[in-house]
């Protein structure tokens, strides 16, 4: 990853980036600050739906694409 490429980070923060995907990220993140602040945001993010999610890992399921659970209501929002 030689620039900045907002789609990835949120894959790294998500653990959704492929092995390739995340050392190139890494060596990016060694010297653009401006990724680094970037990340921040969805890391602790990422961080605080791993840390809300069931122990036995059941939850409402995750679409492929984006990981998203918004889909997953039911008729009264919950």
């Amino acid at each position: 990853m030689d620039r900045c490429d907002p789609t990835l980070s949120a894959a790294l923060a998500f653990e959704e980036a492929s092995e390739q995907e995340t050392r190139a990220a890494e060596r990016h993140l060694e010297h653009c600050a401006a990724c680094r602040e970037e990340l921040a945001a969805p890391r602790e993010l990422a961080d605080t739906a791993r840390r809300a999610a069931p122990a036995d890992g059941t939850g409402p399921p995750r679409t492929p694409a984006t990981g998203c659970t918004a889909g997953n209501r039911n008729e009264t929002g919950t």
